[in-house]
């Protein structure tokens, strides 16, 4: 039910209608705060918090009033190269817009609608080109890949292959500019009308290639300090810089910061943990205000005390480097690092495997014997039993004559016909059953006897003597 509760804030935050209402971003190109009163269209400005200075009146063009929205965090600016315009992106719609600051104009340049149906989406700036990948909108997220056609005013789709996820929203998300790839991991798979996949984690950490359109899966995140966190609070709240993640402990709490979790992506995932509550304090509620009290520009992470906003002497700002940070840190390892005792439990599950099946290829075969040796008692008369039994004790000694079998059955005084009758019958019903029970065509050796040509000598085939032996 949680996930529902923050969506459903989600929109009625984006979409509330302007009157009365601000937008407001953090420009990375300058390090300043700006906000437009729509009621006035003013421009204004700030460094981390009070007070606002007024820079003058927008020109709008091609802006209507009912597309704006107020959003006081849920916009994002990305500098034109060499030019004093900017983009101005804003989630759940999409819209495109550019800002000149100096000119003070504002104008819309996209002429799509599509508000509701992507918000949460990451979007980023590269190579001249605005994308937009994944989000949440009409109650599932989604993975869809998308860039800004300028010429066509318009959204278009981007087709990828590989191993593509099948979410991007929630998760840890950023385009690393110095490698050319997009990276996320840790996505939230939300579907609201299936109750079993109402939201499901994935923990892959996937890569994307700009250059072949396909995604590739890094690992995974393993490290449970990382997965505790992601996991706690859905609301949290990260930074990046370019090559560092910074995970904010207490995100949208009410004073302290507890700890704060550093993934370098540019090293292999490897992950450091700084704590020191008493030097990072943001005293009071900031609802709508959290990226005025902590953000990071370029290598330098700002914070500021905004309990009280009503004098700009109330006003705390820190600085820190991410460096200093990072000195300060304990490394806990590369988050895609398999824990030692992952292996060993693996292990252990693969031997309680193996001595499953070994257990039960054992059992099995041990009833196969019962069940032959039930058949065989069943199925042979006392005399081939008794055949059978003589031939499996001379086996090893060689082949045994038609005299030897005559006299162990004590026939010996009886006519030669009858004696050749008898040994004839037992071994036509002790070849027919064995043939029938083994599924073997061959179960005696027999040779000529050389002492008496008139005679035979015979012997078990190896095949049929080693299963039976073992019975």
């Amino acid at each position: 039910m949680r996930i529902r509760y923050y969506i459903l804030a989600l929109f009625l935050l984006i979409q509330v209608n302007v009157l009365a209402q601000a937008l407001e971003w953090f420009s990375p190109s300058t390090g300043y705060f700006y906000k437009i009163d729509f009621e006035s269209n003013h421009l204004l400005r700030t460094k981390n918090g009070l007070p606002w200075s007024n820079l003058g009146v927008l020109s709008l063009e091609n802006v209507e009033r009912a597309d704006l929205i107020s959003a006081n965090y849920a916009v994002k600016e990305f500098k034109i190269e060499n030019s004093d315009w900017a983009y101005l992106l804003i989630y759940c719609t999409n819209q495109v817009y550019q800002i000149n600051k100096k000119q003070l104009i504002l104008k819309r340049i996209d002429n799509t609608y599509y508000r509701g149906a992507n918000c949460l989406s990451h979007s980023f700036y590269r190579n001249g080109i605005l994308y937009s990948f994944g989000g949440y909108g009409f109650w599932t997220s989604t993975n869809i890949l998308t860039k800004y056609n300028a010429d066509g005013k318009e959204w278009l789709s981007i087709q990828a292959k590989g191993d593509v996820p099948t979410a991007i929203t929630m998760g840890l998300t950023a385009y690393v500019p110095s490698r050319d790839r997009f990276i996320t991991m840790a996505n939230h798979f939300i579907n609201d009308t299936d109750t079993k996949r109402n939201d499901l984690v994935d923990w892959d950490i996937y890569e994307y290639n700009f250059e072949n359109s396909e995604f590739v899966i890094k690992g995974s995140v393993e490290l449970e300090e990382i997965k505790s966190f992601l996991e706690k609070d859905m609301t949290r709240h990260y930074l990046f810089n370019g090559r560092y993640f910074i995970l904010l402990d207490k995100a949208g709490g009410d004073k302290n910061y507890d700890a704060i979790y550093i993934i370098d992506v540019l090293d292999d995932f490897k992950t450091y943990s700084w704590k020191n509550s008493k030097r990072l304090v943001i005293e009071g509620p900031n609802s709508g205000n959290f990226d005025k009290a902590l953000h990071i520009n370029g290598d330098t992470l700002i914070w500021t005390n905004l309990s009280y906003q009503s004098s700009p002497n109330n006003i705390k700002n820190y600085r820190m480097m991410v460096n200093e940070v990072l000195r300060e840190s304990e490394y806990l390892g590369k988050l895609n690092q398999v824990p030692w005792y992952q292996s060993i439990i693996e292990g252990s599950y693969i031997l309680l495997a193996l001595g499953f099946i070994v257990l039960v290829i054992f059992l099995f075969q041990k009833w196969k014997k019962r069940k032959l040796a039930k058949h065989l008692k069943i199925m042979l008369g006392e005399n081939e039993k008794m055949l059978l039994d003589f031939l499996l004790l001379n086996y090893s000694t060689g082949f045994v004559s038609g005299h030897q079998i005559i006299a162990f059955f004590g026939k010996h005084k009886s006519s030669p016909e009858s004696q050749r009758q008898f040994r004839a019958k037992m071994f036509e019903n002790l070849t027919k059953t064995l043939r029938l029970l083994l599924g073997k065509d061959q179960i005696l050796d027999v040779h000529t006897d050389e002492k008496d040509q008139r005679m035979y000598t015979y012997r078990l085939n190896s095949d049929v003597y080693q299963i039976l032996k073992s019975l």
